[in-house]
């Protein structure tokens, strides 16, 4: 599989970690509100977040082909991101804050994603995030919000791009009480579909800088900003 063709599974992750944070404590505000005040108040969330854990799993349609990745995710406030990958064992994608590596071993292949090219990559920030909800248009997924499912109550948004281009068309965001987007779920023009649920959050954690420091094994194949590339 090309790193172009891994690129859907690598931007849901980096697009749904950078929401991932959770705050624990804020009071519940399921009263009348607005699409745009849900998208405020998880642009709040992400700013008020120091750091953070998380464990995730991540389900790939495509054809009748279904795929299932997991992993850890670690945050370090104002834009450092490490995703490991449990299955397929090795897989990691880290993020200092100005480039984005995607390694996969099992390619021997590493990626470096420039985060000023202006894809979908250059959400590990909070410009990032405010740069996500300008490249998509954005309103409630149906009338009735919140809604429950599986005995929790979420506000849904429905998120379609403003412009044709590489990555999700459409997406599902999953909002829950505090803020938190805990499930989301893509669409590719290529007939793709990804959901990618988070779990086990834990913020305040002690994690370092060094921790987000990667460097590419000698052998590996560089590939320079793939996600330039359309689907």
């Amino acid at each position: 599989m090309s790193i172009v063709k891994k690129k859907n599974f690598i931007i849901l992750a980096i697009v749904l970690f950078i929401f991932v944070p959770c705050i624990m404590g804020y009071p519940y505000k399921f009263d009348f509100i607005t699409v745009n005040d849900i998208v405020k108040q998880i642009k709040k969330t992400f700013s008020d977040v120091d750091s953070y854990q998380a464990s995730f799993v991540m389900i790939s349609d495509r054809i009748g082909k279904r795929q299932t990745q997991s992993g850890t995710i670690w945050y370090k406030s104002p834009h450092y991101l490490r995703v490991d990958f449990d299955s397929p064992y090795g897989q990691r994608i880290v993020s200092d804050g100005n480039q984005v590596w995607i390694y996969i071993p099992s390619l021997n292949i590493v990626a470096e994603q420039d985060l000023n090219s202006g894809t979908l990559f250059s959400v590990g920030t909070g410009p990032g995030l405010n740069r996500l909800f300008s490249k998509y248009h954005y309103r409630f997924d149906g009338k009735e919000q919140p809604r429950e499912e599986s005995n929790n109550r979420y506000y849904v948004l429905f998120l379609k791009q403003k412009e044709t281009r590489s990555g999700f068309r459409t997406l599902k965001l999953w909002v829950n009480e505090q803020y938190f987007i805990t499930k989301a779920y893509g669409e590719t023009a290529s007939g793709k579909n990804i959901t990618l649920e988070i779990k086990n959050v834990t913020t305040k954690i002690d994690v370092k800088k060094g921790f987000f420091k990667f460097d590419p094994p000698s052998n590996a194949r560089i590939i320079k900003n793939p996600m330039l590339v359309e689907e």
